[in-house]
Order: C-alpha cells, then sequence, then structure tokens
C-alpha cells in the first residue's frame, strides 16, 4: 500500500513539474523526456547481476519506448501518453518474475504501473485539450 501512496506522490509531483515548467518547455517535451527516462531505469535494474539476456531484453524495450517517445514528439504528441500507459503494462510484467526474470525491487513494479498511469492520462487529457484549440 505504501508504494501506491509512494506512486500518486510522484505523479502529483511530475504534473506539478509539468506546469510549473510550461513557461520553459512544452508539455510534450517534458512527456517524452518522462517515457525516455522511465524506460531506461530498468536498463539500469538490469546491470546488477542480471543475465545476458535480461540486459539485451530491457535495452532493446528501453530503446523501443525511446523510438515511441521521439515519434510522438516530433509527429503525434498523444502517443507518447499512450507510450507512459503502455510501459505500466510492462512494469507490471515484471511483478514475481511473471513474465520477465529481471531481477527488480519488489515494490516497483506497482510504484512505476500507479505512477505511469496517472502520468499517462494526465498527459492525454493536456495533449486532447491542446488538439482542441
Amino acid at each position: 500500500m505504501t508504494q501506491i501512496l509512494l506512486a500518486i506522490a510522484t505523479a502529483l509531483v511530475i504534473i506539478m513539474f509539468t506546469i510549473l515548467l510550461s513557461k520553459y518547455f512544452s508539455a510534450q517535451l517534458v512527456a517524452a523526456t518522462v517515457l525516455c527516462s522511465i524506460a531506461f531505469i530498468y536498463v539500469g535494474f538490469s546491470l546488477k547481476g542480471n543475465t545476458v539476456s535480461s540486459i539485451v531484453l530491457e535495452v532493446s524495450v528501453a530503446i523501443a519506448f525511446y523510438f515511441i517517445a521521439i515519434i510522438g514528439y516530433s509527429k503525434h504528441n498523444l502517443l507518447i501518453a499512450y507510450g507512459i500507459v503502455l510501459h505500466g503494462i510492462w512494469d507490471i510484467s515484471h511483478h514475481n518474475a511473471l513474465l520477465i526474470k529481471t531481477d527488480i525491487p519488489y515494490y516497483w513494479p506497482a510504484y512505476c504501473l500507479v505512477t505511469d498511469i496517472i502520468t499517462g492520462i494526465y498527459f492525454f487529457i493536456v495533449f486532447k485539450a491542446q488538439k482542441s484549440q
């Protein structure tokens, strides 16, 4: 339960920083940066005593999310919001080594899933509002 509350707090901090930074950076740039950042966290986890196949898998998926962020930033910003939510699904696939065997902290999948869902929905709303203007 603690990781859920911390995830909500983290998502709110990301949202607050996005609003505060909006004078200097677009929400699109912040969202793309968030997506790239969260994707490469698993690469860091994989480098700590995991198999080479786990490292290759995590790097490959991080690169895929990186390209989603780049394409979303340059062509269709809603793709970034979808990418953040999709990353939440990637998070939960690590829960108890359900599908992905990379050794990560036990609390991370639930924490990251909730953070991703909230921030993804926030950016989806922001981008939809921008599109309608």
